[in-house]
């Protein structure tokens, strides 16, 4: 066999090798197609499914938060008002802004609602109304913050003459708070002291001045109240 016929013939089997590749390329090809079809034909309807329920979320969602968003802005507006009328001493067009809002509000203007009623019962020097208020604040949904508050202030206004066993017991998760524990420490050594209980009020002061991330203010307030105990 001459050269040029082995020639011909290696190119013959790499022509063949190529068309054999080639072949079964466009058989896997074919296959692939014929399950991709046969995978629509099976699940088409749960595609347009999940395709609609993606769509509708969608739209439910814009159209939630515009909701939520416009909800939000009228009680903001409603909030706004009344403020501005109890700055303008006119606690009544205030009160019944803030009834309505604390009552069927929708978003978080509803318990800063709660707590301007209770404070401008304050004003009036309506201390039951005041307690309500503050109660009902306290054992909502309101964020931690203003239920705080609204503890805080309830035992306060109770200092002289509630029953000190039970103001304590609201008074003891904020005395492991560094944002509340000035207040509460103030009002708790009010409440040892009306036991004549000094030894646990020094305790109390002596381990919230250890607290972390106490600020200088509330440690001089703390030092200050262990100094006025200790000289008695």
């Amino acid at each position: 066999m001459t050269k040029e016929q082995k020639k011909e013939c290696k190119n013959c089997h790499d022509c063949q090798k190529h068309q054999q590749k080639a072949f079964e390329l466009e058989v896997d090809e074919e296959l692939h197609q014929e399950r991709l079809n046969n995978f629509w034909k099976k699940y088409r309807f749960v595609v347009y499914a999940i395709v609609v329920l993606i769509l509708a979320s969608t739209a439910g969602i814009q159209i939630y938060r515009s909701a939520q968003q416009k909800i939000r802005l009228t009680e903001s507006d409603q909030f706004e008002t009344a403020v501005v009328h109890i700055f303008k001493q006119n606690p009544t067009e205030a009160k019944p802004i803030l009834t309505d809002l604390a009552n069927n509000g929708r978003t978080g203007y509803k318990y800063l609602a709660r707590l301007e009623l209770a404070g401008l019962a304050v004003r009036q020097n309506d201390i039951p109304t005041a307690l309500a208020e503050f109660n009902t604040l306290m054992n909502s949904n309101a964020p931690y913050e203003l239920k705080a508050v609204a503890t805080l202030s309830y035992v306060g206004h109770q200092i002289d003459s509630g029953d000190p066993s039970a103001l304590m017991k609201q008074l003891t998760p904020f005395l492991s708070d560094s944002q509340f524990v000035g207040i509460a420490a103030e009002l708790a050594t009010v409440l040892y002291l009306r036991d004549n209980n000094e030894t646990q009020a020094l305790e109390m002061l002596k381990k919230a001045s250890t607290l972390p991330n106490l600020s200088e203010t509330i440690k001089t307030r703390l030092n200050a109240l262990t100094q006025m105990i200790e000289s008695k």
